[in-house]
């Protein structure tokens, strides 16, 4: 997947901002860690850390936050795939090593980094220690096995009121129920009823940006057009936003103007799916579940 898909720019739009990035960081991390954190001084980092081998499967934002003696780098990743990967402890560690490969690199101390990976995807994500990835490895050897921790935020395990519960910022619990819920057509189109500019933050012309932004990866992810968002009992302010963004979208021509063009797309990121799942060798009953295509779809 491109890092400029709809998944990845919806993400790093939210997330990129410091105040929400600190109200999701605050929701997620345990309270252990948040003690040690100064989070009132959270910087983004202009950097990504990502591999072209890694973007297949991750976006990524970095920020660093003071800590006693130092800075901790705090990483958001965004698991694009629509299922869990079979040895994230290798992804990440490739991540991590690449921030310390750089830091070598600049003559600078190591940074901790606490790897926060978001996922929305409807397979189940099952954590464990990465020894326990290896069975057959006798236990005087672990020793030898990298260790390390990550945290995982696994939204299709999260209910609504827990998400309204854990996060406070608005715009934050709205992208992560909008994420939990792109699957779902249904439930997209009862988030659509509900918008309004109160969702984004409390600056008028911020919160008209970020109710385009929550449209734009709505129209580009989840199937949704225009027309039946327009269809739908939007709130007064959401519908005039949503007419401009029309306008704006057939002007570019990003939505391909007719629903083949849409249906098309969505086939395409279909398929290109399967086949990673076939890659990573996934049963086809959980292919078929997930995309809803079979084997001879990939002839």
């Amino acid at each position: 997947m491109s890092p400029a898909s709809p998944h990845d720019e919806f993400f790093k739009e939210i997330f990129g901002d410091p105040d929400r990035a600190r109200d999701f960081i605050t929701g997620t991390l345990p309270s252990e860690v948040l003690e040690i954190l100064d989070l009132s001084q959270i910087r983004r980092e202009p950097e990504s850390f990502l591999t072209a081998q890694l973007a297949e499967d991750f976006a990524d934002l970095v920020f660093s936050c003071p800590i006693q003696g130092g800075n901790a780098l705090v990483a958001l990743l965004l698991e694009h795939k629509s299922w869990a990967p079979r040895h994230p402890h290798l992804q990440l560690l490739a991540y991590m090593l690449g921030i310390w490969e750089q830091a070598e690199k600049e003559g600078r101390p190591l940074p901790p980094v606490i790897p926060l990976v978001l996922y929305n995807g409807p397979g189940e994500w099952k954590v464990r220690s990465f020894g326990a990835c290896l069975p057959e490895v006798p236990e005087v050897l672990h020793p030898f096995l990298p260790e390390f921790q990550f945290v995982l935020l696994d939204l299709a395990r999260e209910s609504v009121p827990e998400l309204q519960n854990r996060f406070h910022d608005r715009s934050v619990r709205l992208a992560l129920e909008l994420m939990r819920a792109i699957f779902s057509p249904s439930d997209v189109s009862r988030l659509i009823e509900r918008l309004s500019p109160e969702d984004g933050p409390p600056d008028r012309d911020l919160a008209f940006r970020f109710l385009r932004v929550v449209l734009r990866y709505i129209f580009r992810r989840s199937g949704t057009t225009v027309r039946e968002a327009l269809a739908l009992n939007l709130h007064p302010v959401t519908r005039e936003q949503t007419m401009t963004m029309e306008e704006e979208i057939l002007r570019r021509g990003e939505e391909r103007g007719v629903e083949r063009g849409i249906e098309q797309g969505l086939r395409l990121a279909r398929l290109d799916d399967a086949r990673k799942m076939v890659a990573e060798g996934c049963d086809w009953s959980f292919i078929t579940r997930i995309t809803g295509l079979h084997p001879e779809d990939l002839s």
